[in-house]
Order: structure tokens, then sequence, then C-alpha cells
């Protein structure tokens, strides 16, 4: 599954790209290593050790913090020293949410619940399970799932009467979630909207690189919505990938799905927002005041791709969804790929798939007939019949 063409050209789509050999995420870059974490932020994730009395600048000194980056003194962070900390309150604290609820969450609760999700088939079974999984282990919030046939949702409910705590655990499950979800199907997931609890901060504008949708705040709860199309999408079960994600949280989340800088996820922005016409890496390189030279350089040196390879990604992902949930003619998704013949379109679907787009239709649409006639049987015998 790839998202759906509702994403294509909006202006807060979010793209999405394969995962690399190193699923735990890039090396930490010179980029990264910029002060890049507002202090707000910091000041808010300690409140629970702060209100529970922990030296908290001790604990910044163990986590190789200075104390010259403290938020007192109105210093940001860069993305490895925020994870570094997060880390080090996780072994102060012995709790997975830093003192921020009445009940520690025990270290290791994180680690069981996704050895348990990649062994699910799809997104959706994930989404359930992780909610289930917490909804046992948790008293403090939960995390709620439902769709519809157009649109997914994820929301938070918690009992947590302080302010600042119960900022930072809404905001922290929304990050958190919305992260693993990514890394789940390999894949930067586009959204429709992120929803606050909470009033907006000066701060609060750092969250666009992250999730590169509007935000609205003062909302009734906190909560992700997204196309439901996504929750077809299958979970890469592989537990050496899962061994190096979980050597690398919080890192991984930080650093995969935060940094805006990727020069990969920015051409293929570009390229997605122009499916239908035959950009060249002159064209996108203007696009991006850049020389041709520059992209072609950078993209070998810091994603290890082409243009063509991110070009071919982006109309195999558009392509395999117009022939799973349309019913255009293949003529016609040829050229909203912009291809110019049919044949051409074919021979290119043949090379990325290893088959012929009629023939990969075929089989969706068997895949998706047998998920419906389960569906129905299941809730036949959910019914009570027998």
């Amino acid at each position: 599954m790839t998202y759906p063409p509702k994403f294509v050209g909006r202006p807060n789509s979010m793209t999405v790209h394969p995962s690399r050999a190193s699923d735990a995420g890039p090396e930490l870059s010179a980029d990264v290593a910029r002060a890049v974490i507002d202090p707000g932020y910091v000041d808010l994730i300690m409140s629970g050790m702060r209100q529970a009395g922990v030296d908290t600048v001790s604990v910044m000194r163990r986590a190789g913090v200075e104390p010259g980056s403290t938020p007192i003194q109105g210093a940001r962070l860069s993305q490895r020293q925020f994870a570094q900390l997060i880390a080090m309150m996780t072994r102060v604290s012995r709790d997975e949410f830093w003192m921020l609820c009445d009940r520690p969450i025990k270290p290791g609760t994180f680690r069981t619940m996704c050895r348990l999700l990649v062994r699910c088939s799809t997104l959706r079974e994930a989404l359930r399970t992780g909610c289930h999984f917490y909804h046992l282990v948790v008293d403090d919030f939960a995390v709620r799932f439902a769709e519809d046939d157009r649109e997914g949702s994820l929301w938070v409910t918690d009992r947590i009467h302080d302010p600042d705590r119960r900022r930072m655990v809404n905001g922290a499950i929304i990050f958190f979630v919305y992260g693993l979800m990514c890394w789940l199907v390999g894949r930067r997931l586009p959204l429709h909207t992120v929803h606050y609890v909470f009033p907006e901060q000066p701060y609060s504008s750092e969250l666009e690189p992250v999730y590169k949708a509007p935000l609205l705040f003062s909302q009734p709860r906190s909560e992700l919505r997204f196309d439901s199309a996504i929750l077809d999408m299958p979970i890469m079960p592989d537990e050496e990938r899962l061994l190096r994600f979980l050597a690398s949280v919080p890192s991984v989340l930080l650093v995969r799905y935060r940094d805006e800088n990727s020069l990969a996820e920015r051409v293929r922005s570009v390229l997605r927002r122009n499916i239908g016409k035959q950009l060249t890496l002159e064209n996108v390189a203007g696009m991006l005041a850049l020389s041709p030279q520059t992209l072609r350089r950078r993209l070998h040196e810091q994603d290890n791709c082409t243009f063509q390879d991110l070009k071919d990604r982006v109309r195999r992902e558009v392509g395999m969804h117009l022939l799973e949930k349309s019913r255009l003619p293949l003529e016609e998704i040829a050229i909203s790929l912009g291809f110019s013949e049919l044949s051409t379109f074919h021979r290119a679907f043949r090379r990325w798939t290893g088959t012929a787009p009629g023939e990969f239709r075929q089989a969706a649409r068997r895949t998706l007939e047998q998920a419906r006639q389960k569906d129905a049987a299941n809730d036949f015998v959910g019914q009570g019949h027998t």
C-alpha cells in the first residue's frame, strides 16, 4: 500500500520513503548536532522530575548537557543532546514517562510492546494491539483508535491534573505514536491534522517540521488524524531491524522522522506535487535553489541515492496505489504518472515490481476480496452465528 492520491499536491502532504540499510535511523550528522530543541520543551519534559524533587541540573550534566544549556539560560539543545537527556531521565527515574504520571511506567514496557507490534500484519492491527497493550499496563492515560471509510484517528485520554505534566504527556504520546507508526511501515506517513488539548505556546512552532500537517490547539483532545488507506500498509517484521531500532530509541525517532533537512525528502515532495510532469534533475534543482551538480552530489553523499531512484520510487508508489484503489484505465494511470505511452509505463512497472500493471491490479483485487470475505465471516461469527 502507498498513500492515496488525495495527498498528492496538498500543501501539507508528507512524503514517504523506503527505509535504508540502517533502519535504526541515520548517523547523527552535523545538521542533527545543531541546536534545534527549544528550551521550553526541555523545561516541560523535566517538570515531573523537578516536582518530585529530583536534581534536574545534575541529570542534565550526567546526560552530557553542560549547565550552560539549561532552560533557565534559554539555550537550545541539539537532537543528540535531547536524545541523551531522555535516555538519562529514563535511567534515573526508572520510568519511561519521566515521573510525569502518577504511576511509573517501568523500563522495558515500550520494548515489550514493540515486540508484539512487529508480529502484526498491518498498521491497523498494530495500532489496535498497541492501544490494548497500554490500556492493560497504564492507568494514567489511554490511547484510543477508530476509523471510518475515509479517516483514521488516534487520540489520548488521561487522568493527569497538573497542566505542565498533562501537556507533556499528551505531546509525548502523540510524538512517539507517530514516530512508531512511521517506523513500523518503514515510511514517513502523511497526516490530515494534529490536534492538541492544550493552548498554543511560543515554542509550538517547533512541532510543524515534525508532522508537516495543520496543528490545531485548545482542542477537545490530543489526536492524530490520517487517511484510513494507510492502515492497510504492511508491517516490516524484521527481528534484526527491531533490535537496531530498540537500541537507538529515542534518537531514531528524533532524527529519522523529525529532521526536516533531508534533501531526498524535499526532492520527493517536489516530485509528488508534480507527479504528472516530466521534471528533470535541472528542473528540481532550480526549485530547490541548488545547482544540478550540487543536488546530484548531495543526494549521493547524504541519502545514497540518485535523482532517478527517487523519481522511480514516487512513480511506483503512486502507480501501485492507483492500480489498487482506483478504477482508472491503465492508459490514464500512465499519463497521470508522466508517461507518454502505455508501453513505457508497462516496462517501467515491470522493472519496479517484477509484474505487469494489469496483473498487479488483478492480484490486489483478489487480495481485497479475500479480506472482505474474511471480515464478513468474522462479523457473522461475532454476532453469535455458528
